[in-house]
């Protein structure tokens, strides 16, 4: 197996980490359509027009494949929000106003639909996203998968708590910013329906401008509601 690789890396694999990102980005797209059990790695291997062994050479199975689209998906998410969740982090240490916790917050999400909404390859994480929930979806191997979801919970629960003076209990913080959140999560989850009620034929940058500056405004209000009377 050894000099088996070998060969592959020196004559069948000269672009390693190229080879790879393309075979991830068409797995998030065929198990996003298709489900984990509805396609096979030969499937997807002639889909990213690559030898079928390479799925097994990289990623040692179809279970290690998956694995690494989600981890590909939390590594996006995360370059794509921490800068946003650090500024919040960074104001919560600070004791800072409610009023510029609540524009960091509002930085937070707007930073969240740029990357779920308009980045070339977003359906295809929304679906892989909720494909991950059916019965089909192999289970997370690891905690760390969840590890930016949770700072981002974290952070804004934090916030809604800091904005009330302290005054709610923990569920209840957190049952605000899930809520808040939610806004936008069911327009990446269920974007196709959604779509049709705004009666957008597509997500364009331009949309995605107008939805910031909305959600922007029902979230200060939102959070507004929660400062002490």
């Amino acid at each position: 197996m050894t000099s088996m690789r070998r060969h592959q890396a020196q004559n069948g694999y000269p672009r390693g980490e190229e080879t790879k990102a393309k075979i991830i980005r068409t797995s998030i797209a065929l198990f996003g359509e298709e489900g984990f059990a509805g396609v096979s790695t030969r499937e997807i291997a002639n889909a990213a027009g690559v030898p079928p062994p390479s799925i097994q050479y990289y990623f040692g199975n179809k279970e290690g494949l998956y694995d690494a689209c989600l981890e590909d998906i939390q590594a996006s998410a995360s370059a794509a929000v921490s800068p946003a969740l650090e500024k919040v982090e960074e104001l919560l240490a600070a004791d800072a106003t409610a009023d510029r916790l609540i524009d960091g917050y509002c930085n937070v999400l707007e930073s969240l639909a740029d990357f779920l909404l308009g980045a070339p390859d977003a359906a295809s994480r929304a679906l892989f996203v909720a494909q991950l929930r059916a019965a089909s979806s192999p289970p997370r191997k690891s905690e760390a998968k969840r590890a930016v979801g949770r700072r981002i919970q974290e952070g804004c629960a934090a916030v809604v708590s800091h904005i009330s003076g302290h005054n709610l209990t923990d569920e209840e913080a957190r049952m605000v910013c899930t809520m808040v959140n939610g806004q936008l999560f069911i327009i990446h989850v269920a974007r196709g329906h959604v779509g049709e009620l705004i009666g957008w034929d597509e997500i364009t940058p331009a949309r995605i401008e107008s939805l910031k500056t909305v959600l922007r405004k029902q979230t200060t209000v939102i959070l507004n509601s929660h400062r002490p009377k």
